[in-house]
């Protein structure tokens, strides 16, 4: 009777374990340490009962950015550059502290335009914003 020779397992080689453990760690590390970016916080009103709750504000403290049809804008009837905005609303926060800016949109503008213009504002540090759709 002949004795079986026992098989040789197969090895399982670790020597790359630690490294891609390491990798994975590293990995892990860098991509959580990046804050999300900020986006636009918009704080949308709820239904109005009666019409006692809407706001009167004054003329004088209102400045209007219409993006037409075309994607122009105009500030007050005048017209502007997107990256032009930012310096005129901030003149005219420093001037007003009670400044609201109502954006006006047409449907058929470019929605880039109006986060564009969000941006703008934001950059600005503009705290009252409406946001209005224009008629066609």
């Amino acid at each position: 009777m002949k004795k079986k020779k026992k098989e040789a397992m197969g090895e399982l080689r670790m020597d790359s374990t630690a490294d891609v453990a390491f990798l994975l760690l590293i990995f892990f590390i860098v991509t959580t340490i990046f804050a999300a970016e900020q986006g636009l916080t918009l704080v949308l009103p709820g239904k109005q009962k009666k019409q006692e709750d809407t706001v009167k504000v004054k003329e004088s403290n209102i400045a209007t950015i219409f993006v037409h049809e075309n994607n122009s804008i105009t500030l007050d009837k005048k017209p502007i550059e997107i990256n032009h905005i930012k310096r005129a609303i901030e003149d005219r926060i420093l001037a007003n502290s009670k400044l609201v800016v109502v954006l006006k949109i047409h449907p058929e503008a470019n929605y880039g335009m109006m986060v564009g213009c969000l941006d703008e504002l934001k950059q600005a540090n503009a705290t009252k914003v409406s946001l209005k759709t224009a008629e066609k």
